[in-house]
C-alpha cells in the first residue's frame, strides 16, 4: 500500500492565523491527496496552537525566530514527502479544482517544469504574477517611475489571459518536482521578495519550463503576509535587486546597478524630505529609505543582512 501523498503543499505563517485558516480550509475542500505543512516563523498571535487544535492533521515546523520565506521554504523541502512540491502563501484561497488541474498540468510536462496558476486580487480581478528576468535598464527606469509607463519588466494583463512561458513567475502559488529543487538546490536565504524571480532563474538554466497556466485559479490577498513594515519592504526591495544583479550579471552591470540603486534611494530622501511634514506615512517611509541607505553601505561591504 502506497500512503504517499500526490503533492506537498508548504505554507509558512507569521502572524496571519484567520488568513491561514481559510486557506487550509480552501485545501482541504479542493484536493484530498496531499500533505500539508506549516512552518511558523515564531508568530506572536497563536498561530501554533490554533494548527493543533483546528487542523491537527497539518504538520507544523515551530521556528524559535523568523527565518523568512526562503529558509522556512527550504526546512519544509527537506522533509517533504510527496514528489511535487506546491510554495503557497498563507494568505491565499484555493478556487475550483485549482490544485489538482497544477498536479495533471505538471504530470504533462515532459522535462522539469514549474507551474504557476492564474492569481487574483480580493475583488477577483487579474493580478499580475509574471516577470521578466530583471536587469539594469530596468533598475534605471524606477529611478523616474518610468517603469510603470513602460511595462519594462512585466507582461500586459492580456498576455496573462492566456497559458505562456514567463522568465519568472510569482512564489505565492508555485508548483514543481522535488528533483527540481535536487538539481539547482532550494531558495536562495540571502535574497528577499527576489527568491522566486531567482529560483525560476536557475530552473530554466538548468533547462526547465516556466509555465504561467490561468486554467487554475487561486485568490492572493496581496501583502497579507508581508504586512505594513515599510523598513522591510523598501530596503529588501532594493538591495535584492542589486544582490540579483550581483549572483546573475557581470562586474559592469552590478557597478551600474549600485550607482542607480544609491541614486533611487537619494532622490526619495529628497522628496519625502520636502512631504514629511504633511503625514506620519511620508515620515515613516523617510525613516525607512534613510535605513536602507545604510543597509546599502552595509551591502557595499560585504553584509548579506536580510530586515524582517
Amino acid at each position: 500500500m502506497n500512503d504517499r501523498p500526490d503533492v506537498s503543499i508548504i505554507i509558512i505563517s507569521y502572524n496571519v492565523r484567520d488568513f491561514l485558516s481559510a486557506c487550509i480550509k480552501s485545501i482541504q475542500n479542493n484536493f484530498s491527496g496531499n500533505e500539508i505543512i506549516v512552518v511558523d516563523n515564531n508568530s506572536a498571535d497563536g498561530t501554533v496552537e490554533f494548527l493543533k487544535r483546528e487542523f491537527p492533521f497539518v504538520k507544523i515546523i515551530e521556528n524559535k525566530e523568523n527565518l523568512g520565506f526562503s529558509g522556512a521554504n527550504n526546512q519544509a523541502m527537506a522533509i517533504a514527502k510527496a514528489e511535487n512540491i506546491l510554495l503557497l502563501n498563507p494568505d491565499t484561497v484555493i478556487l475550483g479544482n485549482a490544485l489538482k488541474t497544477m498536479a495533471e498540468r505538471l504530470k504533462l510536462q515532459n522535462q522539469l517544469a514549474i507551474i504557476a496558476p492564474r492569481l487574483l486580487n480580493s475583488d477577483m480581478t487579474l493580478q499580475i504574477s509574471g516577470w521578466r528576468f530583471p536587469g539594469i535598464f530596468k533598475i534605471f527606469l524606477e529611478l523616474f517611475f518610468l517603469h510603470r509607463l513602460t511595462g519594462i519588466g512585466n507582461y500586459s494583463l492580456e498576455k496573462m489571459k492566456r497559458t505562456f512561458n514567463p522568465d519568472s513567475v510569482s512564489g505565492a502559488a508555485m508548483l514543481f518536482a522535488k528533483t527540481l529543487v535536487k538539481k539547482i538546490g532550494g531558495l536562495d536565504e540571502n535574497l528577499f521578495w527576489m527568491e522566486d524571480v531567482d529560483f525560476c532563474y536557475r530552473a530554466k538554466k538548468a533547462g526547465a519550463i516556466v509555465e504561467y497556466f490561468p486554467e487554475a485559479e487561486i485568490i492572493h490577498h496581496i501583502g497579507k503576509s508581508s504586512g505594513s513594515n515599510y523598513r522591510a519592504v523598501i530596503s529588501n526591495q532594493l538591495l535584492s535587486k542589486l544582490k540579483y544583479i550581483r549572483k546573475h550579471s557581470n562586474p559592469f552591470a552590478y557597478f551600474f546597478a549600485c550607482i542607480f540603486i544609491f541614486t533611487h534611494i537619494i532622490s526619495r530622501i529628497v522628496f519625502l524630505l520636502f512631504i514629511a511634514p504633511f503625514g506620519l506615512k511620508y515620515r515613516t517611509k523617510l525613516s525607512s529609505y534613510f535605513y536602507s541607505l545604510q543597509n546599502y553601505f552595509k551591502l557595499l561591504s560585504g553584509s548579506n543582512e536580510i530586515i524582517r
